[in-house]
């Protein structure tokens, strides 16, 4: 267990997972801006592919943002209006209330995605079951959570200072 969760703490794969969605989305966009361009012709998937390629990368980059604690804080409650003895626990505190969040978001993603599946809904263009794109809600909270428990766990980040 113990190499699991090192190789899931020390491994980007968030990042490599939304770093090769940003090149598989500037290729696409490329491709269809030269093909509409030069020979007045597009792929009719090219727009439907772009947005959701879009709203996973977006999603893989909530977790990787997690693991590399990026993401906006408000700073100014937990560093400089909380008493230096204090400060790790309001981190703690944000910590927890991210996870609370992330499993609200997990839980509504779960039920979203269940409609989805039950409606049978495909996509326009490409005829993708949509639970696939509404299948990033509740995985991408999962992994959010694992990133936010590694954090607090293994490398203890509300000890440091967030600025």
């Amino acid at each position: 267990m113990k190499k699991v969760i090192d190789f899931i703490y020390n491994v980007p794969i968030t990042k490599f997972c939304s770093s090769v969605l940003m090149l598989g989305l500037a290729i696409v966009m490329t491709l269809n801006v030269i093909l509409r361009y030069f020979f007045h012709f597009s792929f009719n998937w090219g727009d439907e592919i772009l947005r959701y390629i879009s709203v996973y990368m977006s999603f893989m980059g909530i977790v990787a943002g997690w693991r590399y604690s990026k993401h906006i804080s408000i700073t100014v409650v937990t560093e400089h209006l909380v008493p230096e003895k204090a400060r790790k626990y309001f981190r703690l505190l944000s910590d927890i209330a991210a996870i609370i969040f992330m499993s609200l978001v997990t839980y509504y993603g779960f039920i979203l995605a269940g409609r989805v599946a039950h409606s049978g809904q495909t996509s326009p263009a490409l005829h993708l079951p949509m639970v696939f794109i509404y299948g990033v809600v509740p995985v991408c909270g999962v992994l959010s959570i694992i990133q936010i428990l590694l954090q607090i766990f293994k490398g203890k980040t509300y000890l440091e200072s967030r600025e």
